[in-house]
């Protein structure tokens, strides 16, 4: 119900600003932007030319090889290369905009026109069409048509109001249109004819495995992730451009409406606690597209959406999804299809919106890079307030969690994967990663394929996950003829909570296995964590009806810098790094088995995410897996850690110790979800 209460009100306020909106359309002298004022870039010049912050982003922005662009524009576009080329057009054009702005390079101002006259031959600005005729726009007509407006809004009188008019023109038709009717296509599928993909675009050369793809249900999968905020921030940023400079119409009053109403949208497909289940790298890029739109949008018409989300919530989301380690201070939580953090530029408005001292920390320490929007948002003035760097564990309300003793690279992280289905998921309910001692030891393998037809599409898989096997199987996923969108498999976290000197939380997977395993009856993995030991206590209970099963526990190790291996033996496994290693041991009632492998997949990309599988030894209708995980610090790092365990009169006593520190740990079989004591 609350879903249309919003869409209600929403196209309420965007109906209370329509008619004073569109009767006087702005000055195309007027010093006030859609992002930013004439009298304020002397702040922004000042802020990128001295910001310490800033200093690689100058170092990037200014070093572009201009020389090696310019023959890519006169000579070496293809104008049927919707991936790459026309992307680079794009992107080249807004940071050569931007670098105008900041330092009043002339040569960059050149550059960036010379990108939008190169973007007017390019005859199609999308590879996506309806009714296998009409273009419309997903990524690369939204990005196209952002382009045109920055560089429009950037370069000012520099563009001869014709010249200006044919561009803005040619970007109605190419990339406006293209957006208006992607989003429409989102709010009203029925009416939609039909998506597909231009086979005259060099789309299919660069990914022949997406030929496959259906696109028939696309429009209602669309519908609540990252690419509809792509193309509903660029309508309302090229609509309010072509307002601003030609005029108001229908068209322009058709366009803002279509935008507002599909941005107002984020609102339900976002968490309340601000968290996002396409995971960081997607948050940002949809996030980011938003802020664009809510600015233009506030900026030139007044339409004030700044209130979309919980902002505060999103950056402690991004914050709680930190990885920092020796490798990368700027990794991630990588559940899914997230590879690299967050931009600075989100946050950094949000600290400036707020006032918030959290979101500018985020935005100084742990955000992935800066970027141009960083430079225009960020607001010195504001003093950072780091999180307490303190043990603490954080549930967001899409039932991810995570464990940790701080932010820094040294700190223990802990992080499992539960909650329900969206899309770019994998099968990895149940999953967990581990970092501790600057080094990511147990951990969710990086970016598989998209496409189904790629060997390594198995990597989506709970095999290729750090999670629980019944008989080598896991559970439901995409068949990936849709794409990655999201399958029908749940977990949910149904306890958790602290204890002096220790974190833990229950997650059951049950519905997830059933949907390819009927015979289970229930899968809950239990997780401890011991912080100060600091040790990992996992608890894997499943139940069948009537088949005995085996159960197998897989840990994947780190090997991407080729520094990591996977030992096993008898009695143990070990994932070792250069700076710290995990050791493991298993224990069950009929005992255990350890094998070291690597996925049936091409060696190249296998050898990079070794793994160790703990497997209980006979099959069971109940089986109990009890898996405790040391991390220490190298060197002398194996000495440092013993385990110990033995049966007493209906529970399991673990005595581990690690280095100084010990604890005891009973674990009690009571069923679906065990019960534990833990004593230091």
């Amino acid at each position: 119900m609350r879903k249309y209460v919003s869409i209600i009100v929403l196209l309420l306020v965007a109906a209370s600003f329509v008619p004073q909106l569109f009767a006087t359309p702005q000055s195309k002298s007027s010093k006030a932007g859609l992002f930013f004022n004439v009298d304020d870039i002397p702040a922004l010049r000042k802020k990128f030319a001295s910001a310490a912050i800033f200093t690689e982003l100058r170092q990037k922005m200014l070093t572009v090889d201009r020389d090696k662009e310019r023959r890519f524009l006169r000579s070496e576009v293809r104008y049927n290369d919707h991936l790459y080329d026309i992307a680079r057009v794009g992107k080249l054009a807004q940071q050569m905009a931007f670098l105008y702005i900041f330092t009043g390079d002339d040569d960059a101002a050149a550059l960036a026109t010379e990108c939008i006259e190169t973007l007017m031959k390019f005859p199609k600005w999308d590879y996506f069409l309806e009714g296998g005729e009409q273009v419309i726009g997903l990524q690369r007509a939204p990005s196209s048509a952002l382009a045109v407006s920055i560089v429009v809004e950037a370069l000012g009188d520099r563009v001869p109001a014709a010249k200006r008019e044919q561009w803005l023109r040619t970007m109605a038709e190419r990339g406006i249109e293209p957006c208006y009717w992607s989003t429409y296509g989102m709010r009203y599928p029925d009416r939609v004819k039909g998506w597909s993909m231009d086979t005259t675009s060099t789309y299919f050369e660069h990914r022949p495995g997406d030929r496959g793809w259906d696109l028939s249900r696309w429009p209602i999968i669309l519908n609540t992730i990252n690419l509809k905020a792509v193309p509903a921030s660029a309508l309302a940023i090229s609509a309010l451009t072509y307002r601003k400079y030609l005029g108001a119409d229908k068209d322009t009053e058709r366009w803002i409406e279509q935008a507002v109403y599909s941005i107002g949208t984020f609102r339900d497909i976002f968490a309340r606690d601000g968290s996002y289940n396409e995971g960081v790298s997607y948050a940002n890029y949809t996030t980011l597209h938003l802020v664009q739109a809510i600015t233009a949008l506030r900026r030139s018409v007044g339409i004030d959406m700044s209130d979309l989300l919980n902002w505060p919530g999103y950056v402690e989301f991004l914050a709680e999804m930190s990885l920092a380690n020796h490798d990368d201070p700027k990794d991630i939580i990588n559940f899914s299809d997230a590879g690299h953090g967050a931009l600075s530029a989100v946050a950094f408005w949000v600290a400036r919106r707020n006032r918030d001292g959290r979101a500018q920390w985020y935005g100084e320490t742990l955000a992935f890079e800066h970027n141009s929007w960083s430079v225009l948002w960020y607001d010195p003035a504001i003093q950072a307030a780091p999180a307490p760097a303190t043990p603490h564990v954080w549930e967001s309300d899409l039932e991810w969690i995570v464990a940790r003793t701080g932010y820094g690279v040294d700190d223990l992280v802990v992080a499992m994967r539960s909650g329900p289905p969206f899309n770019h998921e994998h099968a990895d309910r149940n999953s967990i990663i581990v970092k501790a001692f600057g080094e990511k030891l147990v951990v969710d393998p990086n970016r598989p394929p998209y496409s189904y037809t790629d060997p390594s599409w198995v990597m989506r898989l709970t095999g290729g996950h750090s999670a629980v096997l019944i008989d080598g199987q896991g559970h439901q996923y995409v068949d990936g003829r849709e794409g990655t969108n999201s399958s029908q498999a749940e977990a949910h976290i149904i306890r958790s909570g602290e204890r002096k000197g220790y974190f833990f939380w229950t997650s059951d997977a049950t519905q997830a296995y059933q949907l390819v395993l009927p015979d289970v009856k229930s899968i809950t993995r239990t997780v401890l964590v011991l912080y100060d030991i600091p040790a990992v206590v996992l608890l894997d209970k499943v139940i069948k009806k009537e088949t005995p099963s085996r159960i197998q526990a897989r840990f994947f190790g780190y090997n991407n810098d080729h520094k990591g291996s996977v030992v096993t033996t008898a009695s143990e496994f070990d994932l070792i790094r250069p700076l710290a290693r995990l050791v493991g041991t298993g224990f069950a009632d009929g005992g255990v088995t350890y094998v070291s492998a690597e996925l049936p997949i091409p060696k190249e990309k296998a050898e990079l995410y070794p793994f160790a599988e703990v497997s209980t030894a006979t099959p069971s209708i109940e089986s109990f897996l009890v898996t405790v995980l040391m991390p220490v610090p190298v060197p002398g790092a194996k000495p440092q850690a013993r385990i110990q365990w033995d049966e007493q009169g209906g529970f399991y006593r673990l005595h581990m110790q690690n280095g100084s520190q010990t604890a005891t740990c009973k674990v009690y079989d009571t069923g679906t979800v065990p019960e534990y004591e833990v004593e230091f």
